[in-house]
């Protein structure tokens, strides 16, 4: 038996192994998807045994989506100016890292027919999920990009896009927005009772866009709905990711598959 998984850490929550396990049994792929939950201590020790373990690849998620680049033979883009990894393909002895939430998320707004392009946005955070955002934003002709961030030094790499930045502590009025994107942990999985940002007011024609799935109303998009926003959890861009890193995977390891 080969395996695919998700490294993280804290990730009992994930629906990762229910989408990818019934699509390979839907596909009659011969793999197994698995967890691994794993210290950061421990990664290098992961990396070493990917091999040895069958793995033929493997999604990566909170805390990992940039730490995981220094162990990668390769990383291609849009992940090399991203700076963020999020699926690793292993091929001819190399890791090669890619990023489907780039993808995933252009590919959800366009399923629900929001137009990037011309808009202002508000991207809640400055990890890997936030990097994503911000490219795909840009990439696809967002007027202005605004983020809300508490390690500024983590956008350092990123400010030739982004308009403004704020800090968290502050109160926030949300009129000009067209979309609101939270790529923080907070109000999901093991941050459920908390929220990225206090908002104050809102236009009713603002997309409340929270990457977290569970729960799958979060405190975020309930304070939208309060202001009779449109509002959107992670579940579509968690599959539609799910689906470009198991066809990424098949381009480069399908005799495996």
């Amino acid at each position: 038996m080969r395996y695919s998984g998700l490294l993280g850490r804290s990730i009992k929550y994930s629906i990762s192994p229910l989408i990818h396990n019934e699509y390979y049994k839907a596909n009659n792929i011969c793999l197994e998807y698995k967890l691994f939950d794993i210290d950061k201590h421990h990664i290098k020790e992961f990396i070493h045994s990917v091999r040895e373990k069958n793995i033929v690849g493997f999604n990566v998620t909170i805390p990992y989506k940039e730490h995981i680049i220094s162990f990668l033979d390769e990383v291609k883009y849009p992940a090399n100016y991203i700076g963020a990894v999020n699926t690793v393909v292993v091929k001819d002895d190399k890791l090669i890292g890619y990023n489907t939430d780039y993808y995933g998320f252009i590919k959800t707004l366009k399923d629900i027919n929001f137009h990037i392009k011309g808009c202002k946005a508000l991207v809640i955070g400055s990890g890997g999920a936030a990097k994503a955002v911000l490219y795909a934003l840009y990439d696809n002709g967002a007027a202005s990009i605004e983020v809300v961030a508490r390690n500024q030094e983590a956008l350092k790499n990123s400010k030739g896009i982004i308009s403004k930045v704020w800090e968290f502590n502050k109160d926030f009025f949300l009129e000009d927005y067209q979309i609101v994107i939270n790529c923080t942990p907070l109000g999901g999985g093991n941050h459920a009772e908390e929220q990225p940002i206090n908002i104050i007011k809102a236009n009713k024609d603002t997309l409340f866009y929270d990457l977290n799935y569970v729960p799958e109303k979060s405190i975020f998009l309930s304070n939208g709905e309060a202001f009779g926003c449109r509002t959107i959890n992670g579940k579509d861009m968690l599959f539609n990711q799910a689906y470009k890193a198991i066809e990424i995977w098949y381009e480069n390891i399908d005799e495996n598959l």
